[in-house]
């Protein structure tokens, strides 16, 4: 497990969504100066296509592994854009070039959305096109060699824990979860309790974001600095804590896709001021309850 020189009992880090224009050397130092040593990477140098960025920035799996090592950072989630509902030749090529890139960069896991629209159930065929999509994934892997594991977010169709569950017992081979609890408090109206309940089996990566009730450009909300909306950000911290979580809590500042919110370092600032970031809410329930590690 990575260090966590911040004091926290969670092991913070950020996705480069919040970032996007900056290299990899300077999102380097933005992480050494927040203290923190886990990365999602999304966008680099203002492109999200990162397996020809790599490329053409001359960034060759060696190079970049020894900036991360002299950072002392994890690359922990490769972010690609692949769905699995609506799945073709031409974005299954593409898959296969990223997680060539991430694994050779030494990614842990590589992300996938579900696909599909929140607010249009999925039907039958379309929980088994997702599902043929997944399998052939994990073909592709084991024939490839690949240590990248796939991870399904919580996004989409699949903002709540019920069409996540619905897939997985599809699947022979189940795959991870990253859990974007905004979206299962937002959109798929859990409890961050909830939401654990039900995923916690496959949880392997958490996003955290906060929004209030105003409509934005692109959503029916507007996203805001950590601690200044809605979301139960201390609950979901909490739960984390209290199931002793030992993967990767990650700042989803979406600034690539809302430019009306402030750089990334002021949502970090925001972030290390809450309460809740070093010491979570105590609550009746934890005072009850034994500790039960994940």
């Amino acid at each position: 497990m990575t260090a966590r020189p911040n004091g926290s009992g969670l092991s913070w880090g950020i996705s480069t969504l919040g970032c996007p224009e900056l290299s990899l050397p300077e999102i380097c130092k933005l992480l050494g100066e927040f203290g923190l040593h886990e990365i999602e990477i999304r966008a680099v140098d203002g492109r999200v296509d990162l397996a020809q960025w790599a490329v053409e920035a001359g960034w060759l799996p060696r190079r970049a592994a020894a900036l991360l090592a002299d950072h002392g950072i994890e690359f922990r989630v490769a972010g690609s854009s692949f769905k699995l509902v609506d799945d073709d030749e031409k974005s299954r090529a593409e898959l296969l070039a990223f997680c060539d890139w991430a694994n050779s960069w030494r990614a842990r896991y590589v992300r996938v959305f579900g696909g599909g629209t929140w607010g249009k159930p999925l039907t039958e065929a379309q929980y088994d096109r997702a599902a043929q999509a997944v399998t052939w994934w994990q073909q592709e892997k084991k024939q490839r060699g690949w240590r990248i594991e796939l991870l399904l977010e919580t996004h989409d169709a699949f903002s709540a824990s019920t069409p996540c569950r619905n897939l997985l017992a599809r699947l022979r081979q189940p795959i991870g979860i990253i859990w974007d609890s905004h979206h299962t408090w937002r959109f798929g109206g859990e409890s961050p309790s909830d939401s654990w309940s039900q995923l916690s089996e496959w949880i392997h990566h958490v996003h955290i974001k906060d929004s209030i009730s105003k409509p934005s450009a692109r959503h029916p909300f507007t996203y805001v600095l950590p601690g200044n909306g809605e979301v139960p950000l201390g609950e979901i911290v909490e739960v984390l804590h209290r199931h002793r979580f030992a993967e990767m809590v990650s700042l989803e500042w979406e600034r690539l896709w809302h430019p009306y919110l402030p750089p990334l370092r002021e949502a970090l600032a925001r972030l290390q001021m809450q309460p809740w970031y070093l010491t979570p809410a105590k609550s009746i329930d934890e005072a009850r309850s034994p500790i039960i590690a994940h």
